[in-house]
């Protein structure tokens, strides 16, 4: 959940304003201010733009336009383009599980196999439940974020973003108690980045994108498990009626104010919704 509305982050000046540029690439005087219902009709329409800070220079933003009323919702699994819905799917998962291992500042990568070929996968979820309740029996304030993995051979395994050092006599006495003969792997995540928890945000993220990519129905909506009480530190900021720019630059101004840089930027062909971070 979000904190707070602020209008600034940590009372910064407001970004400076930009002017239009013309196709040619030649000012074309003021840019067009936003049509006032976009930031002043609460009830028909709204920008929602929401920043994190996870630390360590590394932020990300997001803006998107709220419609209120008069818009039909699309019931979950009945788009009219299934293919768009899928991606749209994978983009919201992937959202929130960066934003878990950011938030929870996890650096090191936990794998959790079978030796057996262990094809259910309500068996594979009864036996990452059992290993967490037993691992936090030993230690009560241990953090986890877990993706699932399904081999060629068809077998689950697990893979979790962990915090820190970790007492591996202790998780693979744990994970044999509840599965007989399995074993466990912890490792700092390899990757070109000097920042671990960026690299395991890739790392998970692919194993993610990879259920929905082979078609796991069997995972529903359970496509990741994570720690209750992780703290994202979101906060809403509001669109300043006065700011002769369009939503997209005042956020990545925004952005670039407060983390220092700004990496890389998507948005949507509609212009209706986009997002930032502050690495490349």
């Amino acid at each position: 959940m979000c904190s707070d509305l602020v209008r600034l982050e940590d009372g910064a000046a407001a970004p400076p304003a930009r002017s239009a540029q013309r196709a040619d690439g030649r000012s074309g005087g003021a840019a067009p201010r936003l049509d006032k219902r976009t930031y002043l009709d609460g009830i028909q329409s709204r920008w929602s733009i929401k920043g994190y800070d996870y630390g360590d220079g590394l932020c990300e933003i997001g803006w998107s336009f709220v419609q209120q009323n008069g818009g039909s919702r699309i019931e979950r699994g009945n788009s009219p383009n299934r293919d768009d819905h899928e991606i749209r799917a994978v983009r919201r998962a992937r959202s929130h599980l960066r934003r878990l291992v950011l938030s929870a500042n996890a650096d090191h990568l936990l794998t959790l196999t079978y030796r057996n070929n262990v094809t259910d996968f309500e068996q594979a979820s009864a036996d990452l439940a059992r290993f967490i309740r037993r691992v936090k029996s030993y230690l009560p304030e241990w953090v986890y974020i877990a993706v699932p993995e399904r081999q060629q051979r068809g077998a689950w395994h697990w893979h979790l973003a962990v915090i820190g050092w970790q007492d591996v006599d202790l998780l693979r006495s744990s994970w044999r108690h509840v599965v007989g003969d399995g074993n466990i792997d912890v490792q700092k995540p390899k990757s070109r980045t000097a920042n671990r928890r960026l690299a395991l945000v890739k790392y998970l993220g692919k194993y993610l994108a990879k259920g929905f990519k082979d078609g796991n129905r069997v995972l529903n909506g359970h496509r990741y498990r994570a720690s209750l009480g992780i703290q994202v530190p979101c906060k809403t900021i509001e669109l300043l009626p006065e700011y002769p720019g369009n939503v997209s630059q005042y956020a990545q101004d925004m952005l670039r104010l407060h983390a220092g840089s700004l990496g890389f930027v998507w948005e949507d062909e509609g212009g209706l919704m986009g997002w930032a971070c502050s690495w490349g």
